[in-house]
């Protein structure tokens, strides 16, 4: 009884000597911040606080911080210090004793306390009075006291979740404790560590068990529920953006599991609403973990998501979407932040930074094997989200070799080794994350890895692959016109931006002392990989509620037509593709206008802005239109003016107007380079044969005359790179296919590199005829007259240089015409 006594009137004078400074400070703001001091007037007299002397306002603050010390150092601290009560039970009697007034009491107070800034000594020490009851009170007591909470007359669990979040705001000021503490470092350091770790894993422990006291209590009160599930995800959400250790991360995430399977994930899904995509990030990041124990259980929750997602819904769309929009800026973020604790030296340890990441997904894509929460038919559709996931971490990786040597920071370098791209999957990569994109859902996302497509071509010289690509960009353009207003677009994530509501940001790079590596700039590096902001508007200012802004069809055109000009540039470039260039434009003009067609098909009354906004739609797209045709008149009259091939097929002058392929196949022993690593994949499967579109450089070569020369100039870097890995005498390159048998077979400790020309169909007067191709014929076997054909998934040419066969038959051939496929 005395102790709670003592207990209460401390709080109590505490309480009304801070709201009084409180008011009096919310007063001052009024009249500093107000246009007129006539309309002040009126909300000071209803202020009690608001007239206090600067003598009055000095005492307050001293007689706040005096209370709420006295409760803290006298009743508090002296009980936890006795060694007469250093037993279990007794430390249980104690905090059961005063549960009931500084629960009480804090309820009352909450309002005025989140007024507080969340470092105030007097804030600090209340919840720390308030954390030490959660933590050491028997569970059963605190479990009685929340279930009050859930009365339908007051509903006080709303209050008690803000103390909760007060709690997580204000405890972060211990990662900053060692700067401003007269404690030696190391003792500090430890002990802030301490205090961080067992204040938010107390956090947790009282979030689950308003999970276990209030779910069904709550049921009968749908709009009550929904308030408490949203407070209960705000705060799970914060603790879980928070640095903790791999305890605290395993109780946050598991209440997250747990509050998903008490309230079903209909009503999480709804609940979360725009902040869905906020929690695939930090599942997303915690899948990139050091600890196992993190990435396990968040591949856990991720699995139960998005079971529940397909059961209830019956497809993952939405969350699929959302996952690998925003994975990009998560991985990026994950290497800035080893960036700036310097622990990446080259480019090998960007790689390791994501490499958690990648595993990660691989569990989830293995999880759903021996998993009842996973529907069989889920399964592929988990794995064709999983290797997008790989396909997107591979383009992040990609992007930033494209950016050279500098690396997010002026004085961070990453050292790039030529040798280890020759068999990087790095057109594959960027061709699978884009086509996970549609038009209609994602059409920004598709057109900015199929521009990253196009300069991994730029840069090898692949003149034809960069104008394919982008064409695939124009095509979608114009695909998704009709539907960019159902758009999806991602918002940036404030709990990872704004300091004032997570204040360990400011903390981030202190280690290195340098204030160009703080946080800012590893948010700036990682906004650049979740969109390039100047695909859509020229303006880098975010939308309302910091969304990223809706296209519009007038961008999206003028894009357009800078896509099908630069498009041509290319194929000009690459010589003898006016054909090819003529058959895309004039594909897209016929798309584009069978789009403004259907726009103006249904007549329909528009007034206001509606008709304005048609209006400006017709018109980018007429623009477009007259755009291509220009395009088009210009691709014709190159046709025209061109002089017609007078050379001999096989001839020098021949060769270099003509695509030429060449089958490409590994085997034997195979080098490390195939074994698993951390680095991208390589685009040739072991003894499976590809097709390679031989570029530009290589065909202009002038030391090489014949077709089988070229294929092995084009082979050099092949062999150059499989020498350095094996050694010079463990590395033969094969010229011919042999229906006799394998190279392999001959001897099991070499690596051998077969490459041989692939011959397609050409026209009857000797020139490629510009149709695409997919079956490829090796020249006639001398002994048996057998010819390998094989067949490639995409027509050449398109905006790969290489396939891998999908089928291979060994025919013997009749004679065919010329000109024929």
């Amino acid at each position: 009884w005395l102790s709670g006594l003592l207990t209460r009137e401390s709080l109590s004078i505490c309480a009304l000597s801070s709201e009084s400074v409180v008011a009096e400070a919310m007063a001052h703001i009024e009249v500093t911040s107000a246009p007129a001091q006539g309309h002040i007037a009126p909300s000071l007299k209803k202020r009690p606080g608001a007239n206090l002397k600067r003598a009055d306002l000095l005492m307050f603050q001293s007689l706040s911080t005096q209370a709420i010390t006295s409760v803290y150092e006298l009743i508090i601290r002296r009980h936890t210090m006795d060694r007469r009560f250093q037993s279990e039970a007794s430390r249980g009697r104690i905090a059961g004793m005063l549960a009931g007034p500084i629960l009480e009491k804090s309820i009352q107070s909450v309002r005025w306390l989140a007024r507080m800034e969340a470092t105030h000594r007097v804030r600090s020490t209340w919840l720390l009075c308030l954390v030490y009851v959660l933590q050491e009170a028997p569970e059963h007591l605190i479990s009685s006291i929340v279930r009050s909470y859930c009365d339908p007359k007051e509903f006080k669990v709303h209050k008690f979740l803000r103390l909760l979040r007060l709690c997580t705001s204000s405890f972060q000021s211990f990662l900053d404790r060692p700067l401003n503490s007269k404690l030696p470092p190391a003792l500090d350091k430890g002990l802030s560590a301490w205090l961080l770790q067992e204040s938010f894993n107390t956090v947790c422990v009282a979030t689950n068990i308003v999970v276990d006291a209030c779910a069904g209590l709550t049921s009968n009160y749908p709009h009550e529920e929904r308030k408490m599930l949203q407070g209960l995800l705000d705060l799970l959400l914060h603790i879980l953006t928070t640095p903790q250790s791999s305890v605290t991360h395993l109780r946050a995430v598991g209440g997250a599991l747990q509050t998903l399977e008490k309230f079903g994930v209909e009503l999480f899904v709804e609940i979360t609403g725009t902040n869905l995509q906020h929690w695939i990030r930090v599942m997303l990041s915690l899948m990139n973990s050091i600890s196992l124990s993190v990435r396990s259980i968040a591949v856990d929750f991720l699995v139960s998501l998005l079971g529940s997602i397909y059961d209830t819904y019956g497809n993952l769309g939405e969350i699929s979407l959302i996952m690998v929009t925003v994975l990009p800026e998560v991985a990026a973020r994950e290497i800035a932040l080893y960036s700036v604790h310097d622990h990446i030296k080259n480019f090998e340890d960007v790689a390791k930074a994501v490499w958690p990441l990648r595993r990660s997904l691989v569990d989830l894509d293995g999880n759903p094997l021996d998993d009842d929460r996973i529907d069989p038919q889920l399964s592929p559709i988990l794995s064709t989200l999983c290797r997008a996931c790989q396909a997107v971490i591979d383009g992040v990786l990609i992007e930033l070799r494209l950016k050279g040597n500098k690396f997010l920071f002026p004085k961070s370098k990453v050292v790039l080794t030529d040798g280890t791209l020759v068999f990087d999957a790095d057109e594959e990569s960027l061709y699978e994350a884009a086509n996970f994109f549609l038009p209609e859902t994602g059409p920004i996302q598709r057109i900015r890895w199929f521009l990253t497509l196009r300069s991994v071509h730029e840069k090898k010289g692949q003149w034809v692959e960069a104008a394919e690509s982008l064409m695939m960009c124009a095509r979608t353009i114009l695909d998704s016109i009709r539907h960019l207003k159902y758009v999806w677009r991602p918002s940036k994530f404030l709990l990872w931006t704004d300091s004032r509501r997570s204040h360990w940001l400011e903390s981030v790079g202190e280690e290195s002392r340098q204030p160009d590596r703080g946080n800012a700039a590893v948010i700036d590096f990682a906004d650049e990989f979740l969109e390039p902001l100047t695909m859509v508007s020229d303006s880098k200012k975010p939308a309302v509620a910091n969304r990223l802004q809706q296209p519009t069809a007038s961008a999206m055109c003028d894009l357009l037509c800078k896509f099908a000009k630069e498009a041509v540039e290319l194929y000009h470039r690459e010589g003898g593709m006016e054909e090819q260039a003529f058959t895309r434009l004039e594909h897209l003009q016929r798309t584009a206008m069978n789009v403004l067609e259907d726009q103006n098909g249904p007549r329909m009354s528009f007034r206001g802005a509606a008709a304005r906004k048609r209006f400006e739609e017709d018109a980018a797209l007429r623009k477009a239109l007259v755009s291509l045709g220009v395009e088009i008149t210009a691709v014709t009259e190159r046709m025209q003016i061109e002089e017609p091939y007078a050379m001999s097929p096989g001839g020098r002058n021949f060769l270099r107007k003509q695509a030429i392929y060449a089958f490409v196949r590994l085997s034997g022993k195979k080098p490390p380079r195939f074994e698993e690593s951390i680095a991208l994949p390589c685009f040739l499967e072991w003894r499976e044969t590809s097709i390679c579109r031989i570029p530009k450089s290589v065909v202009d070569n002038q030391e090489v005359s014949s077709v089988q020369g070229i294929c092995t100039r084009f082979a050099e870097p092949l062999m150059e790179f499989l020498k350095k890995e094996r050694g010079n005498d463990k590395v033969m390159l094969v010229t011919q296919h042999s229906s006799e048998g394998q190279p392999e077979d001959l001897d099991d400790e070499m690596t051998y590199l077969t490459v041989h020309p692939a011959n397609c169909a050409y026209g009857a007067d000797g020139r490629w005829s510009g149709v695409q191709c997919r079956r490829f014929f090796s020249d006639p076997n001398r002994q048996s007259g057998t010819v390998v054909e094989m067949t490639v998934a995409q027509p050449f040419p398109c905006p790969l240089s290489r396939q891998r066969s999908v089928l291979t038959t060994e025919t013997t051939p009749t004679p065919l015409p010329l000109g024929t496929a």
